[in-house]
Protein backbone atom coordinates (compact mmCIF):
# COMPACT_ATOMS: atom_id res chain seq x y z
CA UNK A 1 0.00 0.00 0.00
CA UNK A 2 1.37 3.38 -0.94
CA UNK A 3 1.14 6.56 1.10
CA UNK A 4 -1.27 8.14 -1.38
CA UNK A 5 -3.75 5.34 -0.65
CA UNK A 6 -3.90 6.33 3.01
CA UNK A 7 -4.92 9.94 2.59
CA UNK A 8 -6.74 12.07 0.05
CA UNK A 9 -4.61 14.60 -1.82
CA UNK A 10 -5.12 17.26 -4.44
CA UNK A 11 -4.46 16.42 -8.10
CA UNK A 12 -0.89 17.79 -8.13
CA UNK A 13 0.11 15.75 -5.12
CA UNK A 14 -1.55 12.65 -6.55
CA UNK A 15 0.46 13.14 -9.77
CA UNK A 16 3.64 13.41 -7.64
CA UNK A 17 2.85 10.09 -5.94
CA UNK A 18 2.10 8.44 -9.30
CA UNK A 19 5.49 9.58 -10.64
CA UNK A 20 7.16 8.48 -7.43
CA UNK A 21 5.59 5.01 -7.72
CA UNK A 22 6.88 4.71 -11.28
CA UNK A 23 10.41 5.29 -9.93
CA UNK A 24 9.90 3.08 -6.87
CA UNK A 25 12.54 0.43 -6.45
CA UNK A 26 11.56 -3.17 -5.78
CA UNK A 27 13.04 -5.62 -3.31
CA UNK A 28 14.79 -7.50 -6.12
CA UNK A 29 16.68 -4.33 -7.06
CA UNK A 30 18.32 -3.82 -3.67
CA UNK A 31 18.37 -7.30 -2.11
CA UNK A 32 21.51 -9.29 -1.40
CA UNK A 33 21.32 -12.39 -3.57
CA UNK A 34 24.30 -14.32 -2.22
CA UNK A 35 22.73 -15.21 1.13
CA UNK A 36 24.56 -17.27 3.73
CA UNK A 37 22.09 -19.87 5.03
CA UNK A 38 22.10 -22.81 7.43
CA UNK A 39 20.02 -25.94 7.79
CA UNK A 40 18.05 -26.45 11.02
CA UNK A 41 20.12 -29.39 12.29
CA UNK A 42 23.45 -27.55 12.08
CA UNK A 43 25.10 -26.54 15.31
CA UNK A 44 24.96 -23.13 16.88
CA UNK A 45 28.72 -22.79 16.40
CA UNK A 46 28.34 -22.64 12.59
CA UNK A 47 26.13 -19.56 12.88
CA UNK A 48 28.37 -18.05 15.53
CA UNK A 49 31.39 -18.32 13.22
CA UNK A 50 29.48 -16.82 10.29
CA UNK A 51 28.43 -13.79 12.31
CA UNK A 52 31.96 -13.28 13.54
CA UNK A 53 34.00 -13.84 10.39
CA UNK A 54 31.54 -12.86 7.65
CA UNK A 55 30.02 -9.98 9.65
CA UNK A 56 26.51 -11.29 9.06
CA UNK A 57 23.74 -10.30 11.47
CA UNK A 58 20.83 -12.34 10.05
CA UNK A 59 21.01 -15.91 8.80
CA UNK A 60 18.00 -17.61 7.20
CA UNK A 61 17.43 -21.23 8.16
CA UNK A 62 16.37 -23.22 5.11
CA UNK A 63 15.36 -26.75 4.21
CA UNK A 64 17.36 -28.80 1.69
CA UNK A 65 14.89 -27.52 -0.94
CA UNK A 66 15.62 -23.88 -0.08
CA UNK A 67 12.37 -23.17 1.77
CA UNK A 68 12.67 -20.65 4.61
CA UNK A 69 12.01 -22.39 7.93
CA UNK A 70 13.27 -19.70 10.27
CA UNK A 71 15.88 -17.05 10.87
CA UNK A 72 18.66 -16.57 13.40
CA UNK A 73 19.90 -13.11 14.28
CA UNK A 74 22.94 -11.95 16.14
CA UNK A 75 20.53 -10.99 18.94
CA UNK A 76 19.28 -14.60 19.10
CA UNK A 77 22.87 -15.82 19.40
CA UNK A 78 23.65 -13.38 22.20
CA UNK A 79 20.50 -14.44 24.07
CA UNK A 80 21.53 -18.07 23.73
CA UNK A 81 25.04 -17.34 24.97
CA UNK A 82 23.71 -15.45 27.98
CA UNK A 83 22.39 -18.77 29.32
CA UNK A 84 25.11 -20.34 31.47
CA UNK A 85 24.08 -23.82 30.31
CA UNK A 86 24.21 -22.86 26.62
CA UNK A 87 26.04 -25.21 24.29
CA UNK A 88 27.85 -24.26 21.12
CA UNK A 89 26.48 -27.46 19.61
CA UNK A 90 22.81 -26.68 20.19
CA UNK A 91 20.92 -27.27 16.92
CA UNK A 92 19.86 -24.07 15.18
CA UNK A 93 16.25 -25.30 15.13
CA UNK A 94 16.18 -24.79 18.91
CA UNK A 95 17.32 -21.17 18.66
CA UNK A 96 15.78 -19.92 15.40
CA UNK A 97 12.76 -17.65 15.15
CA UNK A 98 10.09 -19.45 13.12
CA UNK A 99 7.78 -16.45 12.73
CA UNK A 100 9.57 -15.11 9.66
CA UNK A 101 8.28 -12.05 7.82
CA UNK A 102 9.05 -12.39 4.10
CA UNK A 103 8.38 -10.51 0.89
CA UNK A 104 8.41 -11.24 -2.83
CA UNK A 105 11.03 -9.89 -5.24
CA UNK A 106 8.42 -7.48 -6.65
CA UNK A 107 7.55 -5.90 -3.30
CA UNK A 108 8.21 -2.13 -3.36
CA UNK A 109 11.01 -1.22 -0.97
CA UNK A 110 8.66 1.21 0.79
CA UNK A 111 6.58 -1.80 1.88
CA UNK A 112 9.71 -3.71 2.92
CA UNK A 113 10.76 -0.76 5.09
CA UNK A 114 7.29 -0.58 6.65
CA UNK A 115 7.42 -4.32 7.45
CA UNK A 116 10.80 -3.90 9.10
CA UNK A 117 9.61 -0.97 11.17
CA UNK A 118 6.27 -2.53 12.13
CA UNK A 119 7.79 -5.83 13.25
CA UNK A 120 11.03 -4.31 14.63
CA UNK A 121 13.23 -6.54 12.48
CA UNK A 122 16.52 -5.87 10.74
CA UNK A 123 15.90 -7.85 7.58
CA UNK A 124 13.26 -9.43 5.37
CA UNK A 125 14.02 -12.62 3.43
CA UNK A 126 12.89 -12.43 -0.20
CA UNK A 127 10.98 -15.53 -1.30
CA UNK A 128 9.75 -16.63 -4.71
CA UNK A 129 7.85 -19.91 -5.24
CA UNK A 130 8.55 -20.72 -1.55
CA UNK A 131 12.32 -20.55 -2.18
CA UNK A 132 14.76 -18.03 -0.72
CA UNK A 133 16.11 -15.81 -3.50
CA UNK A 134 17.62 -12.99 -1.45
CA UNK A 135 17.43 -10.88 1.67
CA UNK A 136 16.85 -7.16 2.24
CA UNK A 137 18.56 -5.80 5.33
CA UNK A 138 19.08 -2.38 6.84
CA UNK A 139 22.49 -2.35 5.13
CA UNK A 140 20.81 -2.71 1.71
CA UNK A 141 18.77 0.43 2.40
CA UNK A 142 21.90 2.32 3.42
CA UNK A 143 23.53 1.44 0.07
CA UNK A 144 20.83 3.56 -1.61
CA UNK A 145 22.47 6.74 -0.28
Amino acid sequence: MFLKDKLSYNTGTQRFFTEMEANMKLAKEIMTEDVYTVEPDKGFNQVELATEFKHIRHIPVVSEEGNVLGIVSLRDLLLHLSDAAASHFTPIKEIMNTDVITCSPDTPIEEVAMLMKKHTIGCVPVVENKKLVGIVSEADFLKLY
